[in-house]
């Protein structure tokens, strides 16, 4: 089952300088912050320093309000705070910054607003104060319910914390996520049946189940090339990815994603919106944000970012370059235009991933394009080898698809 490599990077500059979202839109707020590198991990992190925080919450919240003028419509579908591990966070700190959106843009009762934690920062009384502040969503790096695997991949928690946390979430929210990683190195089909197992005992209204990828730039990386680290064999992946797609089915999850069940009016409205290929603002070093036809991705520099959006710099060329770049996203980003071609194939693999499928109407509605005559040839190469399903005008990956996901995606690139 790998599905998360990422084949959407293009390096095409833009010769539009600037976003435009004139529509309502997700938010995603990438705090960098961790206790630790975990050693799978190739997300933008850095080591949490208090000093560090205060700095960059203050230019957290100068990007908020530059990345403001660039916003027609102002109101927000989602907002989602990832990282990183946003849990080290004070309470206090995630108010302030939840207050601070709303002063800009229209926060409508109800919306989706999910944290990012992990079973090692969170305790009794975060998890009531975050519910108190507004938080209406946690997502929860639990990974493993074993103690060697945790130890394998850096988590600074144990099997009997983790299943504390989930208690303690299930008593204050409603609505939350638990995360598993599996196809780990050593891992047997019934260490993973385990851990699925007993996650099911907490009942969780939501789950996302990860195969392990190795990414270049972590620990894990260097430990395989150098033999140190033997990653599981794909046959086996295939089995464990397999077992739990049936058992959650059973189990009244809805397999609405490749990696992610739901139980009904459960599913992630946040993520629901990349798929749907709708626009999202983001803010943080290291993240990236879409309008439709342009993407963005700011700089994996934590202390550039600081400098650049700092108060203390009113007088100093840092200061200058973001008020006179009133036409460029940010100085700390870098801008890709995607031509047409790139915005269709990236719509139908984003749909894809669903299972609602990608709807030949939809894409003519969207695109003024028939897919047909686009791509014809290359679904019927695919349906030859039993990768998608054609029915009701409208394309599918089949249970074999879900597993070889990246050979049906790269079909669709030009």
């Amino acid at each position: 089952m790998k599905n998360k490599k990422n084949i959407f990077k293009r390096n095409n500059r833009a010769e539009r300088k600037f976003i435009q979202i004139n529509k309502p839109f997700a938010l995603y707020i990438h705090i960098p912050f961790c206790a630790k590198k975990c050693p799978y991990c190739d997300f933008y992190s850095v080591k949490y320093s208090k000093e560090r925080v205060d700095q960059f919450w203050a230019a957290l919240f100068r990007e908020l309000e530059y990345l403001n003028k660039f916003v027609k419509f102002k109101q927000i579908r989602s907002i989602y705070i990832g990282g990183g591990t946003p849990s080290l966070i004070k309470t206090d700190k995630i108010l302030t910054l939840l207050n601070k959106i709303s002063y800009y843009f229209k926060i409508p009762p109800g919306t989706e607003i999910t944290l990012e934690a992990n079973p090692s920062s969170l305790s009794r009384e975060k998890i009531i104060n975050y519910r108190r502040i507004g938080i209406n969503r946690l997502s929860v790096g639990i990974q493993s319910f074993n103690e060697s695997f945790l130890k394998l991949l850096g988590r600074q928690t144990n099997p009997e914390n983790n299943k504390k946390v989930l208690e303690l979430i299930s008593k204050y929210f409603n609505n939350y996520s638990a995360d598993l990683i599996f196809a780990l190195p050593g891992q047997k089909i019934d260490d993973f049946k385990k851990d699925l197992d007993k996650l099911l005992e907490f009942n969780p209204p939501h789950i996302s189940l990860y195969n392990l990828e190795v990414h270049e730039n972590t620990v894990f990386y260097d430990k395989v090339k150098s033999g140190k680290l033997e990653i599981i064999n794909e046959e086996i992946d295939a089995e464990m990815y397999e077992y739990a797609v049936k058992t959650l089915v059973k189990n009244d999850y809805q397999h609405y994603e490749i990696s992610n069940f739901a139980k009904r009016g459960y599913r992630a409205q946040h993520n629901y919106l990349y798929w749907k290929y709708q626009p999202y603002l983001a803010l943080g070093p290291g993240a990236a944000g879409f309008d439709g036809k342009l993407r963005y991705q700011n700089i994996n520099d934590l202390e550039k970012y600081i400098n650049t959006y700092s108060s203390k710099n009113n007088n100093k060329s840092e200061n200058k370059s973001l008020n006179s770049n009133r036409n460029n996203i940010s100085p700390c980003s870098e801008i890709i235009k995607l031509d047409k071609a790139e915005r269709m194939a990236e719509y139908c693999f984003l749909k894809l991933r669903t299972a609602e499928g990608m709807s030949y109407f939809e894409f003519k509605k969207r695109f003024s394009e028939d897919f047909n005559k686009i791509y014809a040839g290359k679904v019927a190469v695919l349906k030859e080898k039993n990768l998608l399903i054609e029915k009701n005008e409208r394309i599918y990956l089949s249970r074999k698809g879900n597993l070889l996901a990246n050979e049906v995606f790269l079909q669709f690139l030009p």
